[in-house]
């Protein structure tokens, strides 16, 4: 009689051990492609949360590593980054564009800031930082290469309501960009002419066009209970970078940048684009490229977590699944010792026995892949959203409660740091990968758990076979 004809009548006669070996193999089918799946989605869901933060990548000084070198006596004399060094990334295959800024302090001359002490009634004191500048009279001006990339015009909480802006061509030009607030107040507009004195230089200074007048919803932090004209946003003028270098005075005065922003073609870019920039001029023992890791590690820090626990779950179930069925199978192979004695007596091949308890084990393995197509990702996606669940519901319990943190920005206006919470869904969806992965293990175990049994009884005669058995 042909082996597959008698595995067939075998499974037919031996339906209790087929529906075990069912029920072991459906479980095993079930929580490997689960294992599979979650890995797949975690992985597209960490390429999402990566898109979702954006393609910047921003370069500035390093202050903890600053910190660490004056604790051990290290970084005398750390190097300034100034727009030749920055333009040098800015080149590189994977930026799509790039920008820097730089920020100083400048005197009006000819003109009153908005909430200046001139407009408040009663007797006032000046306030002043580092000795000899005045909050009331200071105001801050940021150098920019591009301003429609500066964040908060990206961002929308400022935007250009007249005239035109500040691109990277308006090299040494002198024209600034000036809030609608200051303009009224001083009843200025596109195309007047302002003084303005340095901060640092008080011999410096230097006569600009407005070309542009913007607006802007950035709100003054409160300081004394009164808002100081330099903590005020309404007084902050935009200015091409390269023009900057008129009002600085000493090494300043040389193009310097206090951060670059880089936007990325393809936020799988990054990595190669540290290393790029690690064969650049700039000495990152003193600066670094942050691509909000921090913020990216939060995010995706739940998901890494349950893409490992599937991993083991892929492992542990594997090799549990082998020596289950493997018991169940050497069992079966047992029961039938008598049976195999017989036919190996009457001249049948020893390999077509082992074929014929493959064909049977391989047969119910087929079924239970058969049926872990449709279960399948029912049971991946219960699987995912528990195993999320839990780590979210624990990162959530380490998390401070005032883990939010607001600071005052040069401007002085409050800021608050870019915040994101963690990935808290993933969509599982199987793939023909995920299946082919799942049969090629299923079948795998099949085999070895039934070839090791049976050559563990095959390998004696039909006599012993048959004697054993009694």
């Amino acid at each position: 009689m042909n082996f597959i004809k008698r595995a067939i009548l075998s499974m037919k006669k031996r339906k209790g051990t087929s529906f075990i070996l069912l029920g072991v193999f459906l479980i095993v089918t079930n929580l490997v492609l689960a294992g599979f799946t979650i890995q797949n989605a975690s992985k597209k869901a960490a390429e999402s949360a990566r898109k979702k933060l954006g393609t910047d990548v921003t370069l500035s000084f390093d202050y903890d590593k600053a910190e660490k070198a004056r604790g051990t006596g290290g970084m005398p004399h750390p190097p300034n980054l100034n727009a030749k060094l920055a333009s040098q990334l800015g080149k590189s295959q994977y930026v799509k564009d790039y920008n820097y800024t730089a920020t100083t302090l400048g005197i009006p001359d000819g003109f009153k800031l908005v909430g200046s002490l001139e407009e408040q009634e009663g007797p006032t004191e000046k306030k002043s930082i580092k000795g000899d500048v005045d909050w009331n009279s200071s105001f801050v001006i940021e150098a920019i290469r591009k301003i429609s990339l500066e964040e908060s015009f990206k961002n929308g909480k400022s935007k250009i309501i007249d005239g035109k802006p500040i691109t990277e061509k308006m090299i040494d030009q002198n024209v600034i960009l000036m809030e609608k607030r200051l303009a009224e107040q001083n009843k200025l507009k596109i195309g007047d002419k302002v003084k303005i004195r340095s901060g640092e230089d008080k011999k410096k200074s230097l006569e600009a066009e407005i070309i542009g007048i913007y607006e802007t919803e950035k709100q003054a932090s409160i300081i004394g209970g009164s808002v100081s004209p330099m903590m005020e946003p309404a007084n902050k003028i935009y200015m091409p970078h390269s023009t900057l270098k008129k009002l600085e005075a000493g090494q300043k005065a040389s193009s310097s940048v206090m951060q670059a922003v880089y936007y990325l073609k393809d936020p799988k870019d990054i990595d190669a684009f540290r290393q790029e920039a690690k064969q650049s001029d700039i000495d990152f023992n003193y600066f670094k490229l942050d691509a909000n890791d921090a913020l990216y590690k939060k995010m995706i820090n739940p998901i890494e977590n349950i893409s490992s626990i599937s991993q083991m779950i892929i492992y542990i179930v594997s090799i549990a699944s082998a020596i289950i069925l493997g018991l169940i199978i050497m069992l079966s192979i047992k029961a039938r010792r008598k049976e195999m004695g017989i036919l190996l007596s009457i001249g049948e091949k020893k390999w077509k026995l082992i074929a014929q308890f493959i064909v049977e084990v391989a047969c119910v393995a087929i079924l239970a892949f058969g049926l872990s197509i449709t279960t399948g990702s029912k049971v991946s996606q219960l699987m995912g959203d528990i195993l999320l669940s839990n780590e979210i519901a624990t990162a959530s319990g380490e998390e401070d409660e005032n883990d939010k943190t607001i600071f005052v920005g040069a401007d002085g206006s409050v800021q608050e740091t870019k915040k994101a919470d963690p990935v808290d869904k993933i969509d599982v969806n199987v793939t023909g990968e995920d299946l082919g992965k799942m049969g090629g293990i299923g079948l795998t175990i099949a085999i070895l758990a039934t070839i090791l049994p049976a050559l563990s009884i095959l390998r004696l005669n039909p006599k012993q076979i048959l004697l054993k058995d009694e």
